[in-house]
Parts: C-alpha cells; sequence; structure tokens
C-alpha cells in the first residue's frame, strides 16, 4: 500500500532514452525505473530497448546508443510488465515527467512527481536541468553511474534530486503528503528568473516590464509558470508605485 506520508514514500524514479523529442513518432532505445522504498534502493531495472526502427544520428550523438546496442534488446511491450510491477504501489517520478511518461503512458495512471518543477517552486536557478540541480544541490554521485543521458545515470540522479529537494520540501509551509505534493507542483511556480529569451539568467525583478507584458501578449499559453510569474511582478510593481 502507498503511504501518503513523505518520509515513508515508495517512489518508481523512471527514464528514458529515445529515438526523438516526439512521443508520437518516436520510440524508447533505453529505459530505467528505480525503485526507492523509506529511502533506500530496493530496486532497479534497466534495459536497452528495440525502437523497431532506425536509430536517428542526431539522437545518437546525444546519448551514445546506436542501432547495433539495442539490436537484440527486448521491445517496450516485453518490458511493460516488469515497469509496471517494479512501480507497483508506488509515486512515479521523472525529470520533466510529461516528457518521459509521454512514452510511457501505461505508467501515467500512478500518482506522478516530476522532479522539475518540484525544483521550480523551491529552487531559484537560471537552469533546472537534472545535472544543473545535482551540482547546485551539492550532490556526488557514485563513480561506475556511467555518463549523464543514460537512463540508469538519469534515473539515479533524479533519485538523488528527489531526495535533497523533499528535504527542502519539509521545510517549507506545504502539505506533507503526496497528494499535497502532487497538488503544489501542478500550481504554477513564482520563478525568480526566466530560462530564456533575452533576459535569460536576469532576476524577474530586474527584467523590464515591457518585456514581462511582452510574455503575456504573445502568448506562452502552454507555460503556466512563465504567465504567472510575469504577471505577479506586473501586479507586484503596480501596487508598490501605488503604495
Amino acid at each position: 500500500m502507498r503511504s501518503d506520508d513523505l518520509r515513508l514514500g515508495t517512489y518508481a524514479v523512471v527514464d528514458v532514452e529515445t529515438t526523438g523529442l516526439d512521443a508520437a513518432r518516436d520510440r524508447v532505445v533505453e529505459v530505467a525505473c528505480i525503485r526507492i522504498e523509506r529511502g533506500r534502493i530496493t530496486e532497479r531495472l534497466v534495459s536497452l530497448v528495440d525502437p523497431g526502427r532506425e536509430i536517428p544520428p542526431r539522437a545518437s550523438a546525444v546519448h551514445g546508443i546506436y542501432d547495433c546496442d539495442v539490436r537484440r534488446a527486448p521491445s517496450l511491450a516485453t518490458l511493460r510488465e516488469g515497469l509496471l510491477a517494479a512501480s507497483e504501489g508506488a509515486t512515479v517520478v521523472a525529470h520533466n515527467a510529461r516528457f518521459d511518461l509521454g512514452f510511457l503512458p501505461f505508467l501515467a495512471t500512478r500518482p506522478v512527481v516530476c522532479t522539475m518543477r518540484l525544483a521550480m517552486h523551491l529552487i531559484d536557478a537560471s537552469s533546472y536541468r537534472n545535472e544543473a540541480l545535482r551540482e547546485r544541490l551539492g550532490i556526488t554521485m557514485p563513480p561506475g553511474l556511467g555518463p549523464a543521458h543514460r537512463a540508469g545515470a538519469d534515473a539515479a540522479v533524479t533519485g538523488a534530486v528527489l531526495g535533497r529537494l523533499l528535504e527542502r520540501y519539509a521545510q517549507g509551509p506545504f502539505p506533507q503528503t503526496i497528494p499535497g505534493l502532487i497538488a503544489t507542483i501542478a500550481k504554477p511556480a513564482s520563478l525568480g528568473r526566466f530560462a530564456f529569451g533575452a533576459h535569460r539568467g536576469t532576476p524577474v525583478a530586474r527584467v523590464p516590464a515591457s518585456y514581462l507584458r511582452w510574455i503575456l501578449a504573445t502568448g506562452f499559453e502552454d507555460r503556466h509558470d512563465v504567465r504567472s510569474t510575469a504577471e505577479q511582478e506586473l501586479a507586484r510593481r503596480g501596487r508598490k508605485i501605488s503604495a
């Protein structure tokens, strides 16, 4: 049974390497699932995956997986039951969960925590990439883990990042349950700086009002954190002027 107490939580940390970025057209070439119970790793599933198609050179350049590596690998359909078993009764965790679970939709029915979004609520950073967060949080991974952009190594980093983020989360004014954690992550984050554009890395308080208004006028409908941050900052400045 899944515990709603963060200190006793059971998490299944997943990561995929793929032939590209589009879950509708691309396929998985490597998958990892690391099960963590009461802060300890209890199960690790890492496997190359036969995508049933050629791996584009641009994808191989990122993760270093080539057609010859996956020629005798199992299909994702074959690995499905093992992944479901490894995540049974757990909260599924991924860094940029929308991407990974787009390729693993059979896990999306479980409770899901995205460490990238959780970090946005807890840390003021110019980058929320997994490796950037690892460095920012002072995490040293054990030797022999493997290179970045491999599913096993990336899942291990995500698990370590999750642990540090939960420590920070526990110190904040947040509901200390899994449902509360998920609900918090679902809300727009108030960003300390934007990770794009002409004012990338600049504290939001120093970003010109014209740029904030441009964000709202341009749309950013699928980036609720960005829109919400721009709206809040403009409102803050309006209150300051009127005070």
